[in-house]
């Protein structure tokens, strides 16, 4: 599989491709999409006909490694790359999976609140209107650069993309910080209680109506995400308000199962205590119809406050009951897609529905809808690291700036240092104008890239986004932030070169840093282009880098002088390698 073709298609070979990651022309919507070729190319192209068989052992090293923690971290380093590429792919993943505790609550603005004080369980006040939020976002984006070997925080941000809240319809940080919290605990734990976790918190609560949700105002608003989005999915469509999975008729049953609960009430001012309310005069207490989509199911009214919540756990049941007539578990598989989406490939061909997704299911439904065991088995399969599978993703805005920090080595501030909300403040600015705003997804539906047929990753690179990888890339050398101090992420060159193998060896170094920053091997021609053209040396050999690098690091060496020598060789080759095609990809 040629992982070039769509940049090739977009933006040239990798000569041209700095002038074209420069261009800031905006996209004519009216126009064809310039990526329209590339796009062609890689739906004609074999996918894998591998499935959930175990990974051989003897392909665990360097490669395998990487591609794991790329997919399931942000941007690791090398020296967590080569940890896990020496020990197994157990140990590995037992690290990736590990429990992990929770962090500290994010702290400030300072002032109003004193220094170190967080708003978390505080009343409510003007402040949640938008300054928290923004610290909130910031505190969050500093998780994911200040991570560990977890997959946690790649797990927070699917399960913010599959049960989405957006801060601009909450309107509440205390809100969306619990919210974070319930996804965080419940990262590789059980799916089912999840989404019921997730249905009646407070955040969620808000969003889609459902704190307006009553026997007499029926908002059937998380009655159909809950089907459409969270759970079993629409299915093809039969008739007019009929789908494979449900009809119009169910999200009107399921709205009224739903009627009644609401959160503590809005812009809480009196206590700081969060959470929901079921009040039995709001719910309707009658019995619920489903359609034949659910087997005609009934699902009996309750009308005690402490019997008829349980009218939920009812719906629950009867949601995660439904079988396809190949009787895989239907929750379960539009589960698997969309982790499969996540963590692998956008296009699920028939080999992947057959081999990987329905196995994939079956374990799910087989473990009372347990996320660990499905992730286990499909990091330990031949699937996962089938070549055709290495490198085939674009990486999101998220994966491209907090991995690019992380994987560079930038010195981080600590949560307690002041300059941590300005550093990863900015970090979440470039992410939210490469449009991906946490906490504020474009819809309930999450971010296109995940689900829009037929661009999916695509939807991440364009004329406009493009320009702007490159121009993040190119601060590191000068600093990343809006702080000053330990505020600004300044990234070293020289000691990012010391930390590959033999960095004196520019074939070496060159090799090294590929294999690092990208998930494919450059090809001959664009080593000796970076080597030659790009270091500079075409002029006075491959010996120059070597003469000045080891000058450099003898006794006494470390001058200005000596200095400039190595960064007027490495600089450009680094920001060159930033701003290839191959860097955009994971």
């Amino acid at each position: 599989m040629n992982r070039r073709d769509f940049f090739t298609g977009a933006i040239g070979s990798v000569q041209e491709g700095v002038a074209a990651l420069n261009d800031d022309s905006p996209r004519d919507p009216q126009s064809p999409s310039k990526n329209s070729l590339a796009i062609q190319r890689s739906r004609n192209l074999v996918r894998s006909v591998k499935g959930l068989e175990a990974m051989s052992p003897q392909d665990w090293g360097t490669k395998t490694a990487a591609h794991l923690l790329r997919r399931t971290m942000f941007g690791p380093t090398r020296a967590e790359i080569l940890q896990a590429a020496s020990q197994s792919l157990d140990a590995t993943l037992t690290s990736l999976m590990a429990s992990q505790a929770l962090p500290d609550a994010p702290i400030g603005p300072s002032p109003p609140l004193a220094a170190g004080q967080t708003w978390v369980n505080l009343p409510f006040d003007s402040l949640n209107d938008g300054s928290y939020a923004n610290w909130l976002k910031a505190w969050w984006v500093g998780l994911m650069a200040r991570q560990g070997m977890s997959i946690q925080e790649k797990m927070v941000l699917f399960w913010h993309n599959h049960f989405v809240s957006a801060y601009a319809t909450v309107a509440d940080s205390r809100f969306l910080f619990r919210q974070l919290a319930l996804y965080r605990q419940n990262a590789l734990g059980n799916f089912k209680q999840l989404v019921k976790l997730a249905t009646i918190d407070p955040a969620m609560l808000r969003y889609l109506n459902g704190d307006t949700n009553t026997k007499a105002h029926a908002n059937e608003n998380y009655g159909r995400e809950v089907q459409e989005l969270f759970t079993i999915g629409k299915g093809p469509q039969i008739a007019q308000g009929n789908y494979t999975n449900y009809t119009e008729a169910d999200v009107q049953a399921a709205a009224k199962v739903l009627t009644g609960f609401s959160d503590v009430g809005y812009r809480v001012t009196t206590n700081a205590t969060i959470d929901y309310l079921f009040t039995l005069a709001n719910h309707d207490t009658t019995n619920k119809q489903f359609s034949g989509q659910y087997g005609n199911t009934v699902i009996q009214g309750r009308s005690t406050a402490v019997d008829a919540p349980k009218e939920l756990d009812d719906m629950f049941t009867m949601i995660f009951s439904q079988v396809d007539t190949d009787g895989v578990n239907k929750v379960a598989r539009y589960m698997c897609r969309k982790l499969y989406r996540w963590f692998v490939y956008y296009d699920i061909d028939a080999n992947a529905e057959t081999n990987v997704i329905i196995p994939l299911a079956n374990i799910m439904s087989s473990n009372n809808f347990e996320v660990l065991p499905v992730l286990n088995a499909l990091f330990r399969s031949a699937h996962f690291y089938d070549d055709n599978n290495i490198g085939c993703m674009i990486k999101n805005p998220m994966d491209f700036i907090v991995g690019t920090v992380r994987q560079t080595g930038i010195p981080l501030p600590a949560m307690t240092d002041p300059n941590y909300y300005l550093a990863f403040g900015d970090l979440r600015n470039r992410a939210a104008i490469q449009e991906m705003n946490v906490l504020d997804p474009p819809s309930v539906a999450g971010w296109e890239a995940y689900y829009q047929i037929p661009d999916f990753y695509e939807i991440w690179v364009s004329t406009t986004t493009l320009p702007l990888r490159g121009q993040i890339t190119d601060l590191l050398f000068t600093g990343l932030g809006s702080g000053t101090g330990t505020g600004k992420l300044l990234f070293d060159p020289i000691a990012f070169a010391k930390t590959m193998g033999t960095p004196a060896d520019p074939f070496q170094l060159i090799n090294d840093l590929a294999t690092q920053l990208f998930p494919i091997p450059l090809t001959k021609t664009q080593s000796d282009y970076l080597m030659y053209n790009v270091m500079g040396l075409v002029v006075n050999g491959e010996g120059a880098w070597t003469t000045a690098w080891n000058a450099y690091w003898a006794a006494g060496g470390q001058t200005t002088a000596n200095k400039n020598i190595v960064l007027k060789m490495l600089t450009p080759l680094l920001k060159f390698m930033f701003r290839m095609a191959e860097f955009q990809l994971g």
